[in-house]
């Protein structure tokens, strides 16, 4: 997005794709060139409003995510952030999301087992409930010591959030365990369901679409060991 300057006005043009729950948003944290720098613009309802907004279809149907198109949107020069802090902010935000990111993550890991292992005890096979067999109940386990190591890493996470290095370190660590727990637990609740774990009847493909969500915000696991090689290393 392009942002240019009129008299006391900024002119804005370009698209910005998945962003959520635009509609009921009271502010939108924008990024911009302006004058070829990098640049955030804080805009308000009534700029939101004369901006086009186009319902996106992503993997996850729950999430609401909109394309922007800001070609023509007049906004004041108020509404430019401090330039000399655009960089850190950014920074920040990108942990912060992170983090709420793994957060949603975990919660949804332990929902996804609550709901496979509901089932498991529910459905029965030649005279006993199908979680009574290993190959289910161990796979089902090990999702769970994995949903429980992202949750650890979770809170060791939002504990010194804001610490400089340590901080990052721990934020990057619970996204890089959050999202391939989430991904295991619900590709295993759809495999235990059989046939029926394939249908839109079946909530467990909802679990999936989330994981695959989840991993693509703000960083998947492997973009985080990569920055984490980065902080350590």
């Amino acid at each position: 997005s392009r942002a240019d300057r009129e008299q006391d006005e900024l002119i804005l043009s370009g698209t910005k794709c998945l962003a959520l729950d635009v509609p009921g948003a009271r502010w939108a944290l924008v990024s911009a060139t302006l004058e070829g720098e990098l640049v955030l613009l804080l805009l308000d309802q009534a700029a939101l409003k004369s901006a086009s907004l186009r319902r996106e279809v992503v993997i996850d149907e729950t999430r609401r995510s909109f394309r922007i198109e800001l070609d023509g949107v007049r906004v004041s020069s108020d509404a430019l952030l401090e330039t000399s802090r655009v960089h850190e902010a950014l920074a920040q935000l990108e942990l912060a999301g992170a983090l709420l990111a793994a957060a949603e993550m975990c919660g949804a890991g332990q929902s996804c087992i609550d709901y496979t292992v509901d089932y498991l005890n529910q459905r029965k096979q030649f005279g006993r409930p199908i979680g009574a067999y290993q190959a289910l109940k161990h796979t089902t386990v090990h999702a769970h010591v994995q949903i429980e190591q992202a949750r650890s890493h979770l809170y060791a996470a939002a504990h010194v959030f804001g610490q400089g290095v340590e901080g990052e370190i721990a934020v990057r660590m619970a996204k890089a365990a959050a999202g391939p727990a989430l991904a295991f637990a619900a590709d295993r609740s759809i495999q235990f369901h059989g046939g029926y774990g394939f249908t839109y009847e079946c909530d467990a493909q909802l679990y999936r679409r989330r994981a695959i969500w989840g991993e693509a915000q703000f960083g998947d696991a492997m973009y985080q060991r990569r920055r984490l090689a980065d902080l350590i290393l």
